[in-house]
């Protein structure tokens, strides 16, 4: 092609038609030109589906990773319900001097359970190292950065109740503990031990607080997750754009039906 051209020039050149040759100059230019921002268009659309088919896999990716979550959230919630009631019954006891029964030893044992599952954050750190602005939407992306900033503020919580319980109430009180079953040596001696009404109180204070971010979480990772497939599955503007909100609102009613299950267990 390059010779053709090469070819052409030389003949107008030759033939003393500079006119011609002018305005074949700046054809050839034009062309080139051309051919510059036919090429440019080409890689721009190749980037653009490259970075949509990366976006469609994180976006596929942290779905899955977050419906993981909701079963855990599930497991959590339960538990912590556990710790909730079971603290509370041991605290009725002490404070009504009942004796001991084998059924404690399951009591005694479900109080340790006064934690959060923490998110799981490998495609959280992967989004973050890419750019969240990947995900295409502001509103979204806020959303997503609140659920897993609230699982690492969370991760630490009721610490103190099972720190005291594992390191001092069970070695010091108990003849064998563990996920299920704590077997006392001396019940009415542990019913007068300070520390250990200082743990109860942590168990139930704890576990009561967190009954609700968990309740929270799910609701806001339930949002994200329906976002998310309108998401995957079409480019039309999204259903939703504001989760939070709208998770808010679902909060106080999940809630208040959980504390109300507890309350109906603890009143039987």
């Amino acid at each position: 092609m390059i010779k053709i051209f090469r070819r052409i020039r030389q003949n107008l050149v030759s033939q003393g038609k500079t006119g011609r040759y002018m305005k074949y100059a700046i054809g050839e230019i034009a062309l080139v030109v051309i051919g510059i921002l036919i090429a440019l268009q080409l890689n721009t659309a190749k980037e653009n589906w490259q970075r949509e088919k990366l976006r469609q896999e994180l976006l596929t990716e942290l779905r899955s990773s977050m419906m993981e979550d909701t079963l855990s959230l599930n497991r959590e919630k339960t538990r912590l319900k556990s710790a909730y009631i079971n603290a509370m019954l041991l605290k009725k006891i002490i404070k009504e001097d009942l004796p001991y029964t084998e059924a404690l030893d399951s009591s005694l044992a479900k109080i340790v359970g006064v934690s959060i599952v923490p998110a799981d954050y490998r495609i959280y750190d992967r989004l973050l190292a890419i750019g969240m602005d990947i995900i295409g939407d502001k509103d979204l992306s806020m959303e997503i950065v609140h659920y897993y900033d609230d699982s690492k503020n969370l991760e630490n919580s009721g610490e103190a109740a099972i720190d005291l319980l594992r390191d001092r109430i069970y070695p010091t009180y108990f003849i064998s503990y563990s996920r299920n079953k704590a077997v006392p040596e001396n019940f009415e001696k542990l019913k007068k031990s300070n520390e250990f009404k200082i743990v109860l109180d942590y168990a139930s204070q704890g576990s009561y607080g967190l009954i609700g971010r968990s309740v929270h979480r799910k609701n806001l990772a339930t949002a994200i997750l329906k976002i998310l497939d309108t998401k995957i599955t079409t480019d039309k503007d999204l259903l939703n754009k504001e989760p939070y909100i709208r998770t808010t609102k679902m909060d106080s009613t999940d809630m208040a039906r959980e504390y109300d299950k507890i309350k109906a267990i603890l009143d039987e």
